[in-house]
């Protein structure tokens, strides 16, 4: 295999690895294009946190368990992972615009951070995106975090969710109904797959 061939198939583990991670409804055509290239682990846990700013960027921090099958596949990940945050960062912000298609608005990618830390047959991934585009200002002046028909887990995943907005924002309508929510944090914690909530604030 020749150095271009190894690095184009590195830069497609890692777009699925972001995707699977972030975005998994678009998962699902990369796993059937690098089919033969898949390598076998679940994602054991999943805890997502949405900090909401007043400019409406949004931190997304997720936390990642997984677990490999494989020895193999344990060392194809971790070296996937290692690709720097700059490359992640501009396969993200790639990923968003093919959400674009999707989703009309204007996705942009602020900033990003990772950390991993491995032990076989476990992967703990760490990352934070910074972006625009999850929180729109409506045309009746209403807010909008949401990320319409995209799902934010997967099956049989244990799942923790908080979305922290401002202060002086009020929630209006949230859908699917949270564990709770308190102050300016709604909660939700579940097994399995879920597609992204819709909140409506507004600002008082």
């Amino acid at each position: 295999m020749s150095e271009n061939e190894k690095k184009q198939k590195n830069k497609n583990f890692n777009f699925i690895i972001i995707t699977i991670i972030f975005f998994l409804g678009l998962s699902v055509f990369q796993f059937f294009m690098y089919k033969n290239m898949r390598p076998r682990f679940h994602v054991v846990t999943r805890v997502i946190d949405f900090n909401i700013y007043e400019d409406l960027s949004v931190d997304f921090s997720t936390k990642v368990d997984i677990q490999v099958e494989r020895e193999k596949d344990f060392s194809t990940l971790v070296s996937s992972f290692g690709t720097s945050d700059e490359e992640k960062l501009t396969m993200f912000q790639e990923t968003l615009d093919n959400l674009e298609k999707q989703v009309p608005r204007d996705f942009v990618v602020l900033s990003y951070d990772s950390a991993v830390e491995s032990e076989y047959p476990f992967i703990y991934v760490d990352e934070t995106v910074k972006l625009k585009g999850f929180v729109i200002e409506k045309e009746d002046g209403t807010i909008e975090f949401s990320l319409p028909n995209q799902l934010l887990s997967g099956e049989n995943e244990n799942v923790k969710v908080t979305i922290r907005f401002p202060e002086h924002w009020k929630v209006v309508s949230v859908e699917p109904d949270p564990n709770y929510i308190e102050q300016n944090t709604i909660a939700y914690s579940y097994i399995g797959t879920r597609n992204y909530p819709t909140v409506q604030f507004v600002v008082e």
